[in-house]
Order: C-alpha cells, then sequence, then structure tokens
C-alpha cells in the first residue's frame, strides 16, 4: 500500500487550507517546510509531519474523538490546562484531544510518528481486559521509550512505517498493525506499567527549565553543576534527576550541547576562527572541541566555516 497523502507544504496557511479537520495553530512564518505523510488503516491512522527551519515553537492541533499516541525527535513542553509536561525522544506520549504541544528549541529538523486511534473504540476494546469499564485519562502520560514495552513498540510502529514506504505486502501490513493496536490496548491495561508512567509535576518542570535557561544564559563561563544547583535552590543530584527525566541527559551533557550549538552558529557567521569561538565556549583543548563538535554534529568545525 502506499501513503493516502503525501504532500509538502511551505506555506501554513495552505496547509491549514489542506488539512480542513485539524485545528492547526502555527506562526504564520514563511520559513516553514512541512512534510506530511498520513496512512488510514484499518484500525488506526499512521502520521509522519517533519518541520524543517521555522521559528522555536508550535502549538498543537486537535483531533476529536482520538487518543493519540506519539514518538518525538526534539525536547518538547506539553500543556494540557493548568498541567505540564516535559518530554523527547526518550519517551511515548499518550495525549488527548485539546493538549497543546509547544517545541521547546529549534532545530535543522524535528519530526513526529502518531498513531491515531478511535477514542470510543480503543476505550472499549481497553475495558475487555480490565474488571470495569473506564473514562477517558485526564492528564498526558509519558511512557519510557528505553524500557521493553516502549522500545518494542517503537521497533514495530517504524517496521510498519518502513512497509508503507516501500509498498509492502499488505497481509504483512495489516497483522502488524494489529499487533501494534492490540500492544497499545493491553499495555494500557498492563499494572505493570505504571511504574514506568512519568506524571505531570509541575515544580520539576518549572526546575528544570529555569535550570536550563540558567546554562545558556551563563554557558560562556566557567560553570559547574554544583553551581548551577544552588541557583535554582536544589541539590545537584535533584537537578541530575529532573535533567534525566526531561532531556534524557545529564545537566553537563546539556551544557555541552548548548556550548556547541551556539558554536556552530558563530562558526556559520565566520568572524572568528575555531580558535577563538572554541576559547570562547569554554573549549579550552582545541582538539577535544573538534572531537566534541563532530561527535554532535557529524562534520568538523573547518567544515562549517568554510561554507
Amino acid at each position: 500500500m502506499s501513503w493516502d497523502l503525501n504532500l509538502e507544504i511551505k506555506d501554513p496557511e495552505i496547509y491549514i487550507q489542506q488539512m480542513p479537520t485539524i485545528t492547526k495553530h502555527i506562526p504564520y512564518s514563511k520559513d516553514y517546510k512541512i512534510q506530511w505523510r498520513l496512512a488510514k488503516l484499518k484500525n488506526f491512522e499512521l502520521l509522519n509531519v517533519v518541520w524543517e527551519a521555522g521559528s522555536t515553537y508550535t502549538a498543537g492541533y486537535t483531533f476529536p474523538g482520538k487518543i493519540v499516541f506519539t514518538f518525538f525527535d526534539g525536547d518538547h513542553l506539553f500543556k494540557s490546562g493548568s498541567n505540564e509536561l516535559l518530554i523527547n525522544d526518550k519517551h511515548l506520549t499518550i495525549s488527548q484531544p485539546g493538549v497543546e504541544i509547544i517545541r521547546l528549541r529549534h532545530s535543522a529538523k524535528y519530526s513526529a510518528i502518531s498513531i491515531y486511534i478511535d477514542e470510543a473504540r480503543f476505550l472499549t476494546e481497553l475495558s475487555k481486559y480490565l474488571d470495569k469499564s473506564i473514562e477517558r485519562p485526564q492528564l498526558t502520560q509519558s511512557i519510557d521509550r528505553t524500557a521493553v514495552y516502549g522500545r518494542s513498540l517503537y521497533q514495530m510502529v517504524m517496521m510498519l512505517w518502513n512497509l508503507i514506504e516501500t509498498n509492502g505486502h499488505p497481509l504483512v501490513i495489516e497483522n502488524l498493525e494489529i499487533a501494534i493496536f492490540s500492544t497499545l490496548v493491553q499495555g494500557s491495561s498492563d499494572s505493570n506499567l505504571d511504574t514506568s508512567i512519568i506524571k505531570t509535576s509541575e515544580i520539576s518542570i518549572a526546575r528544570v527549565r529555569e535550570a536550563a535557561e540558567y546554562i545558556r544564559a551563563n554557558m560562556q563561563k566557567e560553570l559547574t553543576i554544583a553551581q548551577v544547583a544552588a541557583a535554582m535552590n536544589c541539590s545537584s543530584r535533584s537537578l541530575q534527576t529532573a535533567f534525566a527525566r526531561h532531556y534524557g541527559v545529564s545537566p553537563s551533557q546539556f551544557l555541552r550541547t548548548a556550548r556547541l550549538e551556539a558554536a556552530r552558529l558563530e562558526l556559520m557567521e565566520g568572524k572568528k576562527n575555531i580558535t577563538q569561538i572554541a576559547l570562547e565556549y569554554c573549549f579550552y583543548n582545541p582538539g577535544r572541541f573538534t572531537k566534541y563538535f563532530q561527535q554532535h554534529f557529524h562534520k568538523k568545525p573547518s567544515d562549517i566555516l568554510r561554507n
């Protein structure tokens, strides 16, 4: 089978006109380039959206009567009423209509793969595995994608994606789709998953967001994690835990990445040499700076400077 919808939109206004059933709130930036692919299967719809360029955040969209399971690439802030949840590509996020999704930072490419299941059907199937029927969950939930359940589900979804992409046999696609649907339903009924569900926590989110901004504001200074923790009035250990949960990295790794991304922008401007920029962002060993830069961007600093 092929994609039911496969189009590229450069103007967000056209994007909204093409998708009249979706309330999509995108800043009307002409810098957006959006690739939209949708496959309508028997049990659910599979959607992949890729943004290139654009502003630093996008607001979310509403699918009436759907429960959404999404794998994200990048850091995001979910807002559902007064509740907030920071997630990244370490998580599988389960959300309901009305959830607002905001990008936290700009990257060269941002993507999301989502499964949209009819809410009534999903809850009906789920009730078969429980002692009583349940109501729609009230909170957005995030499941650890590095755990067995989340990792297995992601692998099946990617396999389904590849089968559609390569026009795989319809019977194989149908059987895999059924397996994914069953996994989503039974996984949601498994009480053993409760320990891997991350509930929203406004305190920890506020702390880690403030700490991230503090790091970005001071990344050209000598900065230790103890100093960041002291500025946030929390312990180094709690800061480590918050960053691991919400960003999937340690504060030290977050600081290094922030410095590398800022250094890359300076290299693109071409006003300073590599050594000057490395020292400006506290990389006192140029060789180590080049090593970290190449690991992160898969290019040498000199490659950026030459362009």
